[in-house]
Formats: C-alpha cells, sequence, structure tokens
C-alpha cells in the first residue's frame, strides 16, 4: 500500500508540472491529487501550499523548456510565427517523453517525439528536418568515443570498403534546413545531402555534399569502391581517391578495408 501510495503520488507531482491547465490547478490545486486517488491529507497538503506548489511547477517546467529554446531556436522562431510554439511544447509534455534525468536528454527526447507524433507536419513537411537540423552537430559531437578501429588502411583502393568514423553522419533533407535562420526560418525546398563529422580537434562540423557523394559515401559502406563508384557513374577515380583522403584526413572516415566492415 505504502509504495502503492508513493506511485500515485509521484504521478500526481507529475502532472502537477505537466499539465497545460494553470489556472484550474490554481483554482483547485487539490484537484491533482483527487484525479490520482490520494487520500485526504495528500489532497489538503496540496491546497495549503499552493504557492509553494506553483512555484515548484513553474521552476521545474522552465528546466524542461529552456533547454528546447535553446537547442531549437530556429523552430521556436518558425512556430512563434503561428503562435504554435506553446501548444508544440505543451502537446510534448503531455505525451510524457522526458525518461532520462539528464537535461541534455531533453533535446533528443522532444526531436523523437516529432519522429512518432508527426506533429505539425501536415502544415510544415519540413519541422522534422528542421529540428534534427538544429541538433545535428551537437549528435556528432557528444557521441560516444570508442577505440581506434583497427586493421584500416589510409589510402583507398578500388576494391576497398569506406569505414566512417562512427560519429560520423551522411544526412539527406528534402530542404535546406541548415540554412534556416531565426529570422528566415522557413527553408528553400531543395535536397540537401550533409555529412556531419567531428574533426581533429573533436569539433563537430557540417559539409554540404553532391548527392552522388553523399549515395557514395553510403554505398561503399558495404559496396567495394570501384562498383560504388560505377553504379552512380563517378567518371574520375582520381579525383574520388583525393576526396576520400581528404576527407579521412578532416577526421570523416576512420580509414579503409579490403572487407565489408562488420564482418567475421
Amino acid at each position: 500500500m505504502h509504495e502503492s501510495r508513493t506511485l500515485r503520488l509521484q504521478r500526481a507531482m507529475g502532472a502537477l508540472v505537466l499539465d497545460g491547465d494553470e489556472t484550474a490547478i490554481e483554482a483547485d490545486p487539490g484537484r491533482v491529487a483527487r484525479r490520482h486517488d490520494l487520500p485526504g491529507a495528500d489532497q489538503r497538503a496540496f491546497r495549503d501550499q499552493v504557492l509553494g506548489m506553483l512555484t515548484y511547477r513553474e521552476l521545474a517546467r522552465a528546466s524542461l523548456i529552456e533547454p528546447l529554446e535553446t537547442m531549437f531556436p530556429v523552430l521556436k522562431a518558425l512556430l512563434d510565427g503561428t503562435e504554435s510554439w506553446e501548444p508544440c511544447v505543451q502537446a510534448f509534455l503531455d505525451a510524457r517523453m522526458v525518461r532520462s534525468s539528464q537535461y541534455r536528454d531533453i533535446a533528443a527526447a522532444f526531436l523523437g517525439w516529432l519522429a512518432t507524433s508527426r506533429w505539425g507536419l501536415e502544415r510544415w513537411p519540413f519541422l522534422l528536418e528542421l529540428a534534427h537540423a538544429e541538433i545535428l552537430e551537437t549528435l556528432v559531437a557528444r557521441f560516444p568515443d570508442s577505440d581506434p578501429i583497427e586493421g584500416l588502411h589510409p589510402d583507398p583502393g578500388p576494391a576497398d570498403f569506406v569505414v566512417l568514423d562512427p560519429a560520423t553522419q551522411v544526412v539527406t533533407y528534402t530542404h535546406a534546413v541548415h540554412r534556416a535562420c531565426v529570422e528566415a526560418p522557413s527553408p528553400e525546398p531543395r535536397p540537401t545531402h550533409l555529412l556531419a563529422f567531428r574533426d581533429e580537434a573533436g569539433l563537430a562540423r557540417l559539409m554540404e555534399l553532391t548527392a552522388a557523394t553523399a549515395a557514395l559515401l553510403v554505398r561503399a559502406q558495404s559496396q567495394p569502391l570501384a562498383e560504388a563508384a560505377a553504379a552512380l557513374d563517378i567518371p574520375d577515380p582520381a579525383e574520388l581517391t583525393r576526396l576520400l583522403q581528404d576527407l579521412r584526413r578532416e577526421g570523416a572516415i576512420a580509414g579503409f578495408q579490403a572487407t565489408p566492415p562488420f564482418t567475421s
């Protein structure tokens, strides 16, 4: 019974923070306790401590919302234009998607919620892409470090496979979302291919790619370079070799190997 009451109390405190109707909570804070079947003493405590409860709500909500405003300023500017930012954030809070106790995980949880809920995509088809682009460099910068990959060589050959650095991402968007800014948050509708990686200093960088180069970096991870280049009609092997060597020196590519990655 004690554990059951504790869990109900936790849910009630969560609702106090996450529910959107602050006016109703302020008018009758005991309703939160009643909705979660807490005993009369707890209901009275919620009512008697209304100022403390509302202060706790304000501080706790700020700790959830401020990371979103910091990490998604362009998305916020876009949605503020139609007074949709606050409804979007409240829908996210209503979904109860935040599971981690780390502030740095809130933005990723928000991105995951946008992907699963598809909130706003009917009105703004680029919305999810814009949100992803805003935290892409952060995701790459925070990617866990790992031991160097063994058995790689620095120069690519026709039969070699490309091995990207584990933090590197090849991303394709339908809009030029990486060019959007707070002043102009609606991106141009054009296919965009990006390489996100960490350089030798550990700093996240973005590089815009051609469609052929992006496709090659994906194909050549599971197909020999010569075959991948031929399939994509890339005619100049010398130019391709120079590009891959440059990307390896920059840190985007870990190296090259004669067998497909992750095979025994």
